[in-house]
């Protein structure tokens, strides 16, 4: 009798234990918000961006590192990394503002076309470290289409 009973209360932490510890799922990308050159100059810009996503689960994550890739209009223009601690929220949605320095000379082709119509094709490619309690995973980042770009103009 007491060995059913064992094993039972076995069998159950067990399969508390495995269903607890499943790997966080990876919050859903929802697009980029507030795309903008914050200083602009003729050999160096600074371009700034808030990427958006929600996280489904029902508990917090920390943004621990990430770096991505970033394109405008299929031109490679630079790398941004994400090294500062992020608190996720559970179950909401969440922004992670990324900025970066961007050599003038890799866009000037372009320049124009961004001027004149204030949006561009933005691609980013990358990853981002997310985890929960020490234990850390890479989500990737992915994202191609087309942005408003606020040039402080108006």
């Amino acid at each position: 009798m007491k060995s059913h009973f064992l094993l039972i209360i076995l069998m159950t932490g067990c399969f508390c234990i495995l269903t607890g510890c499943n790997r966080p799922v990876a919050p859903q990308y929802g697009g980029i918000t507030n795309f903008k050159v914050s200083a602009f100059g003729l050999g160096e810009s600074v371009v700034s961006a808030d990427l958006k996503y929600f996280n489904p689960n029902n508990f917090k994550m920390k943004l621990k590192y990430g770096e991505m890739n970033v394109f405008v209009n299929s031109r490679f223009i630079g790398k941004t990394l994400l090294d500062t601690m992020t608190e996720i929220p559970a179950n909401d949605s969440f922004l992670i503002p990324v900025s970066m320095k961007v050599d003038m000379k890799k866009i000037y082709s372009n320049a124009l076309d961004i001027l004149l119509a204030q949006e561009a094709n933005i691609k980013l490619d990358g990853f981002a470290k997310l985890g929960k309690a020490g234990l850390y995973f890479n989500l990737p980042i992915s994202y191609e289409g087309k942005q408003k770009i606020d040039l402080g103009l108006n």
